[in-house]
């Protein structure tokens, strides 16, 4: 068996990226595929059962039933997105949002939207939805910068290793990890707070003032880089991880740039949030400032200046657009590793364009007939599709 992997494709040059609504939807299809094969499965080897006991007491007859091979499980899959702005409000949300707070969580939201193939960059105000997550926890945030990425597994499957609810939790922590680690040289790690996170030794390479916990002012020693969620229904997991890849840095205090400036992440007082781009551009700017105090105090042998360390590749102007896609398959690739899996299949994107396609239809089409629960397929879910339906044609006649 092998892990399926759904990425939702998305164009930031045109600031088109799936809502939040729309992944959620997928998510719930993929993770409906499972359960229905469970419930089928169960009821099968009920009737098995049943027929295996018929059969011994019917020996005599000399008749033997096959009932041909049962049909093969739903893969474990794995959907990565990056979304339209979102703050998603977990469980622990119990107090409801006063009308301020709504308007200004729903705020535009002025992300940079950029092009690696042209090298350029604009500042495009987009909406932000509120949505209620299954997750524990309080309120956080998913948009444009981060790649989300959500696997849809079945822990007890006979088809991969299995997984207690902290061993899950511990494989999302681990995958992550990894994929930090081999992409970008970054030591991540966790603490008693849910997530990933960072040291920051740049800020002593920097001279700042770095506090210790619940100390206030200066500069906080460790980040959250990646936030975690898990939510299960008869051990078929959804939710995941969401790593920031390049979103502005705590510093930005500017709340139509800077998501986090307008909440609590998660209810952390205190704890700050970084991105792969900030802890990277950072970092090299510390080191290069400290090569340069080195250079005023050492020559070489032959009297010529020490060299500067060359910088970590930057994530701007359009680079990290690449990098978000990157990110989704190398943590696909470390998680079928860890789950033990032979590889990875990536749905192409004309395939998983035609599945949104196919799901925002019937979402309408039940809304339309009266028989809707509320979940009908929203405004935002059908232009994106239409868009990308669109895209889709263009590029297959150019």
């Amino acid at each position: 068996m092998r892990l399926r992997h759904i990425h939702l494709p998305f164009c930031s040059a045109q600031a088109l990226y799936p809502p939040y609504s729309l992944a959620s939807r997928v998510q719930e299809h993929l993770r409906r595929q499972l359960l229905d094969f469970k419930d089928k499965a169960a009821t099968s080897d009920t009737a098995a059962a049943a027929t295996t006991a018929a059969a011994a007491s019917h020996s005599h007859s000399g008749s033997s039933h096959d009932g041909g091979l049962p049909p093969p499980p739903p893969p474990p899959t794995l959907l990565s997105f990056t979304p339209l702005p979102a703050f998603t409000l977990g469980r622990r949300q119990t107090a409801p949002l006063s009308e301020s707070e709504m308007a200004r969580l729903q705020e535009p939201l002025h992300v940079t939207t950029s092009s690696s193939s042209t090298n350029t960059t604009n500042i495009t105000p987009l909406p932000v939805s509120i949505v209620n997550s299954p997750r524990g926890g309080l309120t956080t945030y998913h948009g444009p910068g981060q790649t989300v990425l959500w696997p849809v597994l079945d822990l007890r499957s006979p088809h991969h290793k299995q997984f207690t609810v902290r061993c899950y939790s511990r494989l999302l922590e681990d995958t992550t990890i990894a994929t930090l680690r081999s992409m970008f040289g970054l030591a991540a790690f966790t603490t008693a707070d849910p997530g990933v996170w960072v040291r920051r030794p740049h800020l002593l390479l920097s001279g700042q003032h770095v506090r210790e916990d619940g100390e206030p002012g200066a500069a906080a020693a460790e980040a959250k880089i990646a936030a975690l969620g898990v939510h299960l229904r008869r051990h078929v997991s959804a939710l995941g991880t969401a790593i920031n890849v390049a979103m502005p840095s705590a510093d930005v205090v500017d709340e139509q740039r800077n998501p986090w400036a307008r909440i609590v992440a998660c209810g952390l007082e205190g704890k700050v949030v970084t991105s792969v781009a900030g802890e990277l551009n950072a970092a090299s700017r510390a080191s290069n400032r400290q090569q340069q105090q080195q250079q005023e105090h050492q020559i070489t042998d032959d009297g010529g200046a020490v060299n500067n360390a060359t910088p970590p590749p930057s994530l701007e102007n359009g680079g990290h657009v690449a990098a978000e896609r990157a990110v989704a398959a190398s943590w696909a690739e470390e998680l079928a590793r860890r789950i033990g899996v032979e590889g990875v299949d990536v749905v192409p994107e004309k395939e998983v364009v035609s599945l949104l396609a196919d799901l925002v239809r019937e979402a309408a089409a039940v809304d339309g007939d009266g028989g809707g629960d509320g979940s009908g397929a929203t405004a935002e879910e059908q232009d994106f599709v239409a868009r990308m339906t669109e895209q889709l044609l263009v590029s297959s006649s150019s």
